[in-house]
């Protein structure tokens, strides 16, 4: 008989054991979600002719290009660093486009011009991201990219990162000139 009783509470007790752990697990407060580190917010902004710029959330296909976030970074061959970010505002498809050669140290100041005496280019385009908006904005302001300057303050190359700053001028006979200044590039992938 004794051991019959025994074996009733211990049924009794592993059939409350779960509800007990249940109300023990609703009165504690969670643990919180560990955040990580090194990431942090993404994007490239700039004041483009007087007016704040900044890439969009979302996926583009820009020219051959897939950018994923508003804003992507590629590594070409001879290290080739592209930057290009895309924004979105109502109607209107802007992109923001920055190449330069690296240098073995990778962060650095790089001048952007048309002429030899730089070592990348960028382009603003103001007319959508599809290839014949990117190729006549190319064809039309290959010779008017001025006073450029990115200069990359941190590159990742463990993280797969890149940040820094950079400001351009875009000029061309009949059309509208552009003037790029207080860029900034922030943590994008490549």
């Amino acid at each position: 008989m004794k051991g019959t009783m025994n074996k009733a509470k211990h049924m009794r007790f592993t059939r409350l054991l779960p509800l007990l752990g249940m109300f023990l697990l609703l009165g504690c407060d969670p643990d919180p979600v560990p955040q990580p580190t090194g990431s942090g917010a993404s994007g490239i902004t700039a004041i483009v002719n007087g007016a704040e710029w900044a890439s969009s959330e979302g996926r583009f296909s820009v020219g051959t290009r897939t950018v994923t976030n508003g804003a992507s970074a590629f590594v070409g061959t001879g290290d080739t660093l592209t930057v290009i970010g895309v924004q979105v505002q109502g109607t209107d498809t802007t992109a923001i486009r920055l190449s330069v050669k690296l240098n073995a140290k990778k962060a650095g100041s790089y001048p952007i011009r048309s002429k030899s005496s730089g070592q990348g280019t960028a382009y603003f385009y103001p007319a959508g991201i599809s290839a014949s908006a990117l190729q006549q904005t190319r064809q039309s302001y290959a010779t008017g990219i001025t006073n450029g300057e990115l200069i990359i303050s941190t590159y990742d190359s463990v993280n797969y990162s890149v940040s820094g700053n950079f400001g351009f001028s875009m000029s061309a006979d009949g059309n509208t000139t552009y003037t790029i200044v207080a860029g900034k590039i922030q943590n994008i992938t490549f």
